[in-house]
């Protein structure tokens, strides 16, 4: 196949994974699809390995393929064009959570498989112990949400009503969550009307061999750069959970190590037991995690596809663990464990390469629901949202604020929607001065985020982390602040919360107040540009007193001009100690 064909095809295959993209976001119905962005689409070949991914959500990929080879299992010589496969299960199908739903729909041309179009998307309710189905406290995997093993949703183009019935019957919001359901199942069919026109145009052969190309390109340029980095044993490094939202005076460490060897990654997993509660995570979702990683550092410019998984290897701690849990153990806080996964993982190739890494980000970006009685619509709301902290500073620049770990790619929802769709005002929503881990490049800052009850009654969720442990910093840089949370700040009714919290119920004119850790510095903060730090004074990022602690420079209180004689003598010192 000549050069122009092998671009022009494989562009082709991405921009329809795109359009797949933004059709959804344009037809979802909850605010977790058309303002969180909580879903993902891909493209896979008809052996279930992964071509090319629509707007990125690393979250998802690893359970779409695992799915898909699921299916091809239990459906094989049963599986006909107009179908499409709905499936939740964490365990019989490898999904991150029961609120994750996937929808997958074979792709024919004529009687022949050739390949599959793959959708993840979470949901606003899906039955269980609390409103919003996810909760902090759940001890099995029952009490998070019906579970769905691979089924026909649709079959040779109609729906099974029975199916609909029990969903529909199962969850808080029905007319949302098939709403959404809708949403995926149709825009696989537009997806299915885009490949046939590709097929049709450049003949079915002709685009497999595209995409067979360059999945053999990836694993090809990625093994290139792997080769780069010296062989050895990197690490170990280790970071913890606050607790598993059970018991809280418990915390849950997990490790890894990195063994380079020509032109191949290994990762060394280990983790404590598996927890009670529901931060334990499956492996077939943490490799999303790290072959992400290992993506953003080594192969940024490359496409996201199967080739890229080929020359990584992990191995995991054995069954009953944290990082492998038994079923079935709870998994719907899967996202906690994954961020500080990534932490870890970051920490670990920061050693091998150092001049491109960034630090670990605040890895507390985490889910708040709040769910009741609507009292303009007459009828039961689930509201979802997601929230970010900081990111972790660069080895040559600082963190962005407000911006979620390196492989959540997520968006908040923004205040406006959830004031016209919920009976909650946001008081306030703003960065965190003084959140972000100093260094000579520091963290991007957390934010802060507070809500103020309006129903007669609310159940709220909070799952989330980072309240205990902050984010590290690398190369002598310091960590970032925690995270905390509280319920009626500055009143007589203050009420500090927890990280994980479940079912609580609120009363209208109550105040819900959520600060999210910033990420880690890169690098000695006593090493950083005073200049930089006196303009973060002057944005409001940093405060007085910590310009002087933490970066040793000194200013003027009147005007904020550089005290350089002090702030000579102030690093000094702090060099001395």
């Amino acid at each position: 196949m000549n050069a122009i064909d092998l671009e022009v095809i494989y562009q082709s295959t991405l921009q329809i994974a795109r359009e797949l993209t933004l059709n959804m976001l344009r037809t979802g119905y909850s605010t977790i699809i058309k303002e969180s962005q909580d879903f993902t689409f891909a493209i896979f070949d008809a052996r279930g390995r992964m071509v090319a991914q629509g707007i990125p959500q690393p979250l998802h990929i690893g359970p779409l393929a695992a799915q898909i080879q699921e299916i091809r299992r239990v459906y094989r010589g049963k599986i006909e064009p107009g179908d499409a496969f709905i499936v939740n299960h964490p365990y019989r199908a490898c999904q991150n959570h029961a609120t994750d739903i996937t929808i997958i729909s074979p792709m024919f041309v004529g009687e022949r498989l050739t390949g599959f179009i793959g959708n993840i998307a979470h949901k606003p309710d899906l039955g269980g112990k609390v409103p919003g189905t996810n909760s902090g406290d759940a001890t099995d995997l029952f009490q998070e949400g019906l579970l769905i093993p691979p089924l026909k949703l649709l079959r040779r183009g109609e729906l099974n009503s029975d199916l609909y019935e029990m969903i529909c019957a199962n969850t808080r919001t029905p007319e949302v969550t098939w709403g959404d359901i809708n949403a995926q199942a149709n825009t696989n069919v537009y997806g299915l009307e885009r490949f046939t026109e590709l097929f049709g145009k450049y003949g079915v052969d002709k685009v497999l061999s595209c995409w067979e190309r360059w999945m053999e390109i990836c694993e090809t340029e990625l093994r290139k750069e792997i080769a780069k980095v010296p062989a050895g044993l990197y690490g170990p490094e280790s970071d913890y959970l606050d607790d598993d939202g059970v018991d809280l005076d418990r915390p849950y460490r997990i490790t890894a190590s990195l063994e380079v060897k020509g032109d191949r990654l290994h990762f060394i997993l280990d983790s404590d037991p598996q927890a009670r509660g529901p931060i334990n995570l499956r492996p077939c979702v943490s490799r999303n995690f790290i072959e992400c990683c290992v993506k953003m550092v080594f192969a940024p410019q490359l496409p996201v596809n199967d080739g890229l998984s080929r020359p990584v290897r992990i191995s995991y701690p054995p069954e009953g663990s944290l990082l492998n849990p038994r079923y079935p153990a709870p998994v719907n806080m899967y996202v906690r464990p994954s961020q500080i996964t990534t932490s870890v993982i970051v920490r670990v190739l920061a050693h091998a390469l150092p001049g491109r890494v960034p630090a670990p980000g605040s890895a507390a970006g985490g889910s708040l629901s709040t769910a009741g009685y609507h009292p303009r619509w007459g009828r039961w709301y689930s509201q979802y949202e997601i929230f970010s902290g900081g990111s972790g500073a660069r080895p040559h620049g600082d963190g962005v604020s407000a911006m979620d770990e390196l492989v959540v790619n997520v968006m908040n929802t923004p205040v406006e929607a959830v004031e016209s769709e919920f009976p909650v005002r946001v008081e306030s929503y703003e960065l965190v001065p003084d959140s972000a881990g100093p260094g000579t490049f520091r963290g991007g800052l957390g934010t802060r985020r507070q809500w103020r009850i309006l129903a007669e009654e609310s159940v709220i969720n909070l799952r989330t982390d980072r309240f205990k442990f902050s984010s590290p910093g690398v190369f002598g840089a310091k960590p970032a602040r925690p995270s905390q949370a509280c319920l009626n700040p500055g009143t007589p009714q203050e009420r500090p919360l927890t990280s994980k919290v479940a079912n609580l119920r609120l009363k209208k004119g109550d105040l819900l107040s959520w600060e999210l850790a910033g990420g880690g510095g890169w690098g000695d903060p006593l090493q950083r540009d005073p200049e930089r730090v006196r303009q973060d004074v002057l944005c409001g990022y940093v405060s007085l007193e910590v310009a002087r602690t933490d970066y040793g420079v000194v200013l003027n209180p009147e005007d904020l001009s550089i005290d350089r004689e002090a702030t000579a003598r102030l690093r000094a010192e702090g060099a001395r100690s």
